[in-house]
């Protein structure tokens, strides 16, 4: 395996592919991502990583700087300021957007391996994730990173399932990756 940067506007199909595969995705559910992917590649300041197995993309992680006052962060402001945490959506924070890890490729150090690239690259001193409540492993990951749970559950626009925002400051925590996931690093 290798990771390298990622033109995500190339890559937009082959990664609602992937997490479609993470999630079971409807057919409709990865159209919307095949286009928003597309709409977040145009993104000022988009960082964006793939994992590749040979020539083909088995997981990616992006994200680009906070305070754009999008869709998402209009959803998380609410849930922030209530907490007295409204400070995390300011310029100084990476919005970490997505991270899918293809099934087949889970459990070797990828997810790891790509967000720290993500966030190595980001001049941010802080970052800001949502997450699935249900995502065990997603959460326990970004916990030995650093990341810790800013927001009570909740769910965007009313509809589950139910999501965390968690926060971490730069850089992350380390841990040794898994051999098989360190790759050119340009």
């Amino acid at each position: 395996m290798i990771t390298k940067p990622l033109d995500l506007a190339s890559a937009a199909d082959l990664a609602a592919d992937i997490m479609s595969a993470a999630f079971g995705l409807t057919p409709a559910e990865e159209l919307q991502r095949r286009d928003i992917f597309a709409e977040h590649a145009r993104h000022p300041g988009l960082i964006a990583r793939g994992a590749f197995d040979g020539s083909r993309l088995v997981g990616f992680c992006y994200g680009f700087p906070a305070g754009d006052r999008s869709w998402w962060e209009r959803q998380v402001h609410t849930r922030l300021a209530a907490v007295g945490a409204a400070s995390w959506l300011s310029a100084d924070t990476l919005e970490l957007t997505e991270l899918h890890v293809h099934p087949d490729h889970q459990g070797h150090g990828l997810g790891r391996t790509l967000i720290t690239e993500v966030c190595d690259a980001s001049p941010a001193a802080r970052v800001l994730l949502s997450v699935r409540v249900e995502s065990t492993a997603a959460r326990h990951l970004y916990a030995t990173l650093g990341f810790t749970e800013l927001t009570t559950p909740f769910l965007f626009g009313g509809i589950p399932p139910r999501y965390l925002l968690m926060g971490a400051h730069q850089p992350l925590h380390r841990r040794t990756a898994h051999p098989a996931t360190r790759g050119d690093n340009p």
